[in-house]
């Protein structure tokens, strides 16, 4: 059994059902003789080639277009399928995945059907949103959905047009990302504030990286009441407006490009670490590499985000630049107290964010190869953006009505923590 995947409409590989849950991947040979042997098309970690990638290498490419455990069940189940079937879920739900890869079966190419928007009334909507953990992407409320989105969270990808809030349908490309605040059983929000402190957050990285010198990039956000119900939506940065159409723009996430399923780090030498992703971004970036992804953990850590897990972390493959993506899934955890302050990557060495002092932060940086003063520039001056934007950002929240309480205890953890992480 086969599937294709296809590549802003190019027909680029063949994957083949190699049984108990394995792939085999094979360009076709269009794609060795427009691209060349070796070169950087779906993955850095399966760079293009006549030979076929086993099951075994390309497993953890294919699996990262799905989504993971109780989410990828759900979708499963509603499927009828085995959650271990990369084969069946790719088929079923492969035709709007992360980045620009569609995957179908091989006479129904994206070509071949009408995609669609499916515009969400008021009971539409709240139908989505409420039945997210048994429905993931809203499967429930239209057969077309066919969309795949990696993660555990509870998220709807969707169209924004104006207010108007739609699901795609036939392979019709998502615009943003929405996410709910999760809810207890009790009916309140498991972390409350979230919406308003990840879009503080997302907000803060913005900003940072529009200060002179400064390289991050980071995805826009806004806070929306649904329903009800606080969440947080995201414009997707693998999506770019080209006059009246949109075009997909590849992406993978760095569990995808290391070949590994580990999210977290569990020792000192083994991956994901963030020097695996610095190595990475060196070998394969065409700009520059390492001062985006330092900015990033800096701004991050002195939010208190203890959640920058490895696919929290993306690389961007677009006509031939490989470049760190903006950041996403920014969140400040360490708000909520009994929220883990173990870290998802450590950091110089640091298992848990209230350790991390400017030394960690040198030190790491030291590890990707970065030198000391370059570093130390570096972090200085993402720790001076992120002072200088905290009280704006917080008069904008009350101003634009997306002010939470929350957001006082993120700002006074990040003053303890820009404290702890100036350069001496």
């Amino acid at each position: 059994m086969t599937l294709i995947a296809w590549l802003n409409g190019d027909p680029v590989a063949e994957l083949n059902d190699a049984g108990q849950g394995y792939m085999s991947l094979r360009y076709t040979e269009e794609a060795v003789r427009q691209h060349g042997p070796g070169s950087i098309l779906l993955s850095l970690k399966l760079p293009v080639r006549a030979a076929p990638y086993p099951g075994t290498e390309a497993k953890y490419f294919l699996d990262g277009l799905l989504p993971e455990d109780h989410v990828r069940a759900a979708l499963a189940d509603r499927a009828r399928i085995s959650a271990e079937d990369t084969y069946g879920l790719l088929k079923a739900y492969g035709l709007d995945c992360a980045g620009a890869i569609q995957v179908t079966e091989p006479d129904q190419g994206p070509g071949t059907r009408q995609g669609g928007v499916h515009w969400l009334d008021g009971s539409d909507l709240k139908k989505a949103i409420s039945d997210l953990p048994a429905a993931p992407l809203g499967i429930d409320v239209d057969p077309g959905v066919r969309s795949s989105l990696g993660g555990l969270q509870g998220k709807l990808a969707v169209v924004l047009d104006s207010e108007r809030v739609g699901l795609p349908v036939n392979g019709a490309p998502s615009t943003h990302i929405l996410k709910p605040a999760r809810l207890t059983d009790e009916g309140i929000e498991r972390w409350p504030g979230i919406a308003a402190a990840e879009h503080f957050a997302m907000r803060l990285t913005l900003l940072s990286g529009q200060s002179k010198g400064m390289k991050v990039r980071a995805a826009e956000t806004e806070v929306r009441d649904i329903m009800g119900r606080s969440a947080i939506l995201v414009r997707r940065f693998d999506r770019r407006r080209n006059g009246k159409s949109l075009r997909r723009i590849h992406q993978e996430d760095f569990g995808q490009s290391l070949g590994i399923t580990e999210k977290y780090q569990n020792n000192s030498y083994e991956m994901p670490r963030l020097v695996d992703i610095a190595q990475l971004l060196v070998q394969h970036s065409t700009g520059i590499a390492m001062q985006p992804l330092l900015e990033r953990l800096t701004l991050g850590t002195l939010l208190g985000d203890c959640d920058a897990h490895v696919r929290n972390h993306t690389v961007l493959l677009d006509d031939g630049r490989v470049e760190l993506s903006p950041a996403y899934d920014v969140v400040p955890t360490a708000a909520w107290a009994d929220h883990s302050r173990e870290l998802a990557l450590r950091i110089g060495g640091e298992v848990f964010i209230d350790d991390v002092r400017d030394k960690n932060l040198v030190d790491e940086a030291m590890s990707w190869g970065m030198r000391r003063q370059a570093a130390t520039m570096i972090i200085r001056r993402s720790l001076e953006a992120a002072s200088s934007l905290m009280p704006v950002l917080l008069t904008e929240s009350r101003d634009q009505g997306w002010y939470h309480p929350v957001l006082g205890d993120v700002i006074r953890g990040a003053e303890e923590r820009i404290r702890a992480l100036t350069p001496r």
